[in-house]
């Protein structure tokens, strides 16, 4: 017999549910009360800002005005030396701060000033660099950045003169030299330019001082071409028509303003080793006058001249070409004329070989001419030979040709464009040539150089 004891019963419950939270369970109260903002901060004591008397004081000294006078601040008069205090100005305070304002407004009119005078200057220098860059822009567009040049337009005379541009002190700079038939289509010709060049010498000095001595100056002739040369080539003495360039020849009691052409005079240290070819350091192009050219007999009244266009196999011309010409048809096929100027004894100018540009293929630089006692005659051939010319000097001529077609085309003024237009009219008719739209010297268009150039 099992023994069960039934629970005890509940009691009943007293008002209300069971409690439904553990904190109801434990009879903690919940919080019913809304919250309170902290209490404000109450300081111990009460702040006063302070006044930097001092900073003041010298912004109204800066205006000539006595801050003490205007009772602005906190500021009190105070002694400033043994035996008296500082004078305060006289008037009420809003007359003193009418005061302030007017030396205010004045101070505001003189700044506006200056910086009006200061704008009006700095315009003048901003146009005079503009119209620097744009003359450099039109150069390189035309591709005469390699040069500093001048346009000539006279009664007399029309054409242009043509130096190795200079830096901005003056002196001219290796950078700016013309690598000759640089990427050209046939590269046993620029190897052959690059042969010539290696034998070219220039003109080396220095000025040794020691202690107890007078200074002297040394020279030699040192390997390496001196950037103001553009080319050999033999030269005639006392030519007619060089007196006008006279006066571009270098003077150093009074130098040219930058960018001005300048006929540098070299002497015996640059060489390029050949017997009877001198330095070019200019180049004029001008119309050709086929009056000078040497002729052989006549033709039914007509001065006939000889053209004749040698072989050369490194350019890959197989056969030689002789033709004679009258000279009205020389006339047609060669208009324009570039030769080099040479500053002997004496500063007397002396003229370097006629270059002729052929009128039907001014681009074609193995159509070109040169004026020899036989008549006309190939001017590559005779650059490779190297006797009478160098292929530096065809080079800078031909680029020079390119260039004063492109200036005649670009932004000159009046007086220039009329001098282009007379000589690229005369010269040139209608024939199209390749220009030098960029530097075809430098590595950044080595796109522009390989172009196919004939």
């Amino acid at each position: 017999m099992s023994i069960r004891r039934a629970p005890p019963p509940r009691p009943p419950s007293v008002g209300g549910s069971p409690p439904r939270t553990i904190s109801e369970s434990l009879g903690i109260e919940a919080d019913v009360a809304p919250r309170k903002w902290p209490a404000a901060f109450v300081p111990e004591f009460r702040e006063v800002p302070e006044v930097s008397d001092t900073v003041v004081e010298d912004v109204f000294e800066e205006m000539d005005i006595d801050v003490e006078a205007t009772g602005l601040f906190g500021i009190k008069k105070k002694n400033r030396a043994a035996g008296g205090a500082a004078p305060s100005k006289k008037g009420s305070m809003l007359a003193n701060l009418k005061a302030a304002k007017e030396k205010a407004n004045e101070a505001v009119r003189k700044a506006g000033s200056m910086a009006k005078s200061g704008l009006i200057a700095g315009a003048k220098v901003a146009g005079a660099g503009a119209k620097a860059v744009a003359t450099s822009a039109a150069n390189k567009s035309a591709g005469m950045q390699k040069y500093d040049y001048k346009i000539y337009n006279s009664d007399d005379f029309i054409g242009v003169l043509a130096v190795a541009k200079k830096g901005a002190d003056g002196e001219a700079d290796d950078k700016n030299k013309i690598k000759a038939f640089k990427n050209y289509t046939h590269s046993k010709v620029t190897k052959h330019a690059e042969k010539q060049e290696a034998q070219m010498m220039r003109h080396e000095s220095l000025l040794k001082k020691v202690k107890g001595r007078e200074p002297k100056l040394v020279s030699q002739a040192g390997y390496g071409r001196n950037a103001v040369v553009l080319g050999y080539s033999q030269v005639e003495a006392n030519p007619a028509g060089t007196e006008l360039f006279v006066d571009a020849i270098y003077n150093k009691e009074e130098p040219a303003a930058l960018g001005e052409p300048t006929i540098v005079q070299l002497d015996a240290y640059d060489t390029n080793k050949v017997e009877n070819m001198m330095p070019i350091s200019a180049l004029v192009i001008e119309a050709l006058d086929t009056d000078t050219l040497k002729t052989n007999g006549q033709a039914n009244g007509k001065d006939l001249i000889t053209v004749t266009m040698q072989a050369i196999p490194e350019a890959k011309i197989a056969t030689e070409v002789v033709n004679t010409l009258t000279k009205d048809e020389v006339d047609f096929q060669y208009t324009l004329c570039v030769h080099g100027l040479y500053v002997g004894e004496e500063k007397a100018l002396m003229m370097g070989r006629k270059i002729l540009v052929h009128q039907g293929k001014p681009g074609d630089i193995a159509s070109y001419g040169i004026a020899t006692p036989n008549g006309i005659e190939s001017a590559l051939y005779h650059a490779m030979e190297g006797k009478e010319i160098d292929l530096l000097y065809l080079w800078t001529c031909y680029r020079l040709v390119q260039g004063v077609h492109s200036l005649g085309q670009s932004n000159l003024d009046t007086t220039q464009k009329a001098a282009m237009k007379e000589l690229l009219g005369e010269g040139l008719g209608i024939a199209t040539m390749n220009t030098f739209s960029a530097d075809v010297d430098g590595p950044e268009f080595d796109d522009v150089n390989n172009l196919r150039v004939m």
